[in-house]
């Protein structure tokens, strides 16, 4: 209709559609909680991805074995310490301690220096130079050996044979080694951290939106009249999040394992046991945020503006190295941090039972206090 009555009802229409849309902005802005997701996550995102979210490489830690201690070995770890992208140059006493500093990832490469590189170099000979490279973190070992080649062609052309006019170089014999992923392979690196990141947001969204459900569909109440404390109910909202997340663990298990070929070195036991308390700490999280929303879209965005951040912080993405000191830090307090270096070292280098006690510890410790904070929270709601 193009009358007078037509524009009427299109116009009352557009009133009635304009009061509801009112009406739903309004319950937003009212409800204090729905107000603090919509403008501090944001916020708080947008600065942690300024800070985090960064390939670039920075602050590598190196150690060198030098079996030469001449001039021009000298030379090639000044110029690695003058380099702002390289933060630690460490000497190493021997082979022994190569091997423990790589495992413990506290290098992210190693040079060997044999013991005539310096009097080969003097002579205008080819100068062997062996580059040991963290393949578990495969994007930036390949990134860091750009930069030492950079360094070590800049040496080449300050050699005596260059001084004297030749127009051709010494060369660098380097002998470049990948351990615990030989191929550089990108999969073997971030598929292990996929499963620790999806295995957390599933744990943590399974269960935050538990609480929040019951208040939405009206059982929450007959669910606290129930002969179950306060503590049981919650300590019984964590355990299907838990099953999920583990049946989620194993699906992506055999998926990296069968469907990527991804090798996993490591023990079964010690995965699922790690699963578990990991689990149990993400679950936490989660009904901490479902405790304290009143809609199951709360709490959804609770899970996001939580999960988001701590996968950021935990090293999956990108290099912790890189990051500020205080995120660094903060990052000792997020399980993810220390279930992905659990996982890579049972994918690809079987790790030490010391160093898998280290990481398990910590994640169990970040369990009990958020699960004990979890079952505070709830019951202070309630």
């Amino acid at each position: 209709m193009n009358g007078p009555l037509g524009t009427g009802a299109a116009f009352r229409a557009c009133r009635r559609m304009l009061a509801i849309a009112r009406k739903e902005l309004l319950v937003l802005l009212c409800n204090r909680v729905a107000r603090i997701l919509i403008i501090v996550p944001p916020l708080a995102q947008i600065i942690i991805f300024g800070w985090a979210a960064t390939m670039e490489v920075r602050n590598v830690d190196v150690a060198v074995l030098n079996h030469d201690s001449g001039r021009w070995s000298r030379e090639i770890i000044h110029r690695l310490r003058g380099a702002p992208t390289f933060k630690n140059v460490r000497a190493l006493p021997g082979e022994h301690a190569l091997r423990s500093v790589m495992e413990r990832q506290e290098a992210l490469l190693c040079l060997v220096f044999d013991a005539r590189f310096s009097r080969r170099i003097e002579a205008g000979e080819e100068a062997d130079l062996q580059v040991i490279l963290d393949g578990r973190r495969s994007n930036a070992a390949q990134i860091a050996a750009y930069y030492l080649d950079a360094i070590l062609d800049d040496v080449a052309q300050s050699t005596p044979r260059m001084a004297a006019g030749n127009t051709a170089a010494p060369r660098l014999d380097v002998r470049a080694r990948c351990w615990f992923n030989p191929n550089l392979e990108f999969r073997w690196y971030f598929l292990p951290n996929l499963i620790g990141m999806l295995s957390f947001m599933i744990g943590l969204v399974v269960t935050g939106l538990t609480v929040a459900r019951e208040r939405e569909v009206g059982t929450f109440d007959q669910l606290l009249v129930s002969p179950a404390t306060a503590a049981e109910i919650a300590l019984a909202k964590l355990a299907p999040g838990c099953l999920i997340s583990l049946a989620h663990g194993s699906i992506f298990l055999l998926i990296a394992v069968f469907g990527f070929g991804v090798p996993f070195t490591g023990s079964v036991a010690l995965l699922y046991l790690s699963m578990l308390v990991f689990s149990a700490a993400a679950g936490g999280v989660g009904l901490m945020v479902s405790s304290l929303a009143s809609t199951q879209q709360q709490a959804f965005l609770g899970a996001f503006t939580v999960g988001v951040p701590c996968i950021l912080i935990s090293g999956a993405v990108t290099p912790i190295l890189n990051m500020p000191v205080f995120l660094q830090q903060a990052s000792e307090l997020n399980p993810l941090r220390h279930f992905i270096a659990l996982c890579q070292g049972l994918f690809l280098k079987d790790i030490t039972p010391a160093a898998a006690a280290l990481n398990l510890g910590k994640i169990f410790l970040i369990s009990c206090v958020s699960v004990v904070l979890a079952v505070w929270t709830f019951k202070r709601k309630t």
